[in-house]
């Protein structure tokens, strides 16, 4: 009977930590954020770059210059944009009142229009009306790059990345902290 009960006792257990572990598990198999070393940093030194929301609104980076900022391009076409932004949607939900996002896309209004309201997503999308500022340049989507409020690029990405992880979030709450 004991040998019975502790079968059971064990399988729970078991059964328990498989759960635990698949429901807090990264579910991704998308890479996580590098973040480049100090000493390796760039420096963004001209914050002029135009932009245009789907609404007609425009806006400029430059006004947010002296803040985090997330800085996403992205094509509706690219075989992992939507998970990569359901992560990207994570992060901006959880700091959307502490740091600058910027979504910037290369496809038309009514792709990204019905792109955006199929998946529910809800961060700010921006269209560039000008020339991306030096050193944030790329050739690819998705790039996404990481700015402190001193305009260093923490991160610079140039592939489909997982950014709701653990490592990300400490380095944002210590950027938006400062």
């Amino acid at each position: 009977m004991k040998a019975k009960q502790f079968f059971l006792l064990a399988f729970f257990v078991g059964v328990s930590a498989l759960v635990f572990y698949f429901t807090n598990a990264k579910t991704s198999n998308l890479p996580t954020p590098k973040f480049i070393p100090l000493e390796q940093q760039k420096v963004v030194g001209f914050f002029d770059w135009s932009l245009i929301g789907p609404s007609g609104v425009e806006k400029n980076m430059i006004i947010d210059q002296n803040n985090v900022m997330l800085i996403h391009m992205w094509d509706v076409n690219d075989a992992n944009v939507v998970e990569e932004l359901e992560s990207l949607q994570s992060i901006y939900d959880d700091y959307k009142t502490q740091a600058q996002f910027y979504f910037v896309t290369k496809n038309s209004q009514i792709e990204v229009r019905n792109f955006i309201k199929k998946h529910q997503f809800t961060f700010p999308v921006y269209f560039s009306m000008s020339k991306i500022p030096k050193p944030m340049e790329f050739d690819t989507f998705p790039a996404t790059y990481l700015l402190n409020k001193r305009g260093r690029i923490i991160v610079d990405s140039k592939t489909a990345t997982y950014w709701d992880d653990d490592a990300f979030r400490v380095v944002m709450d210590n950027l938006v902290k400062k």
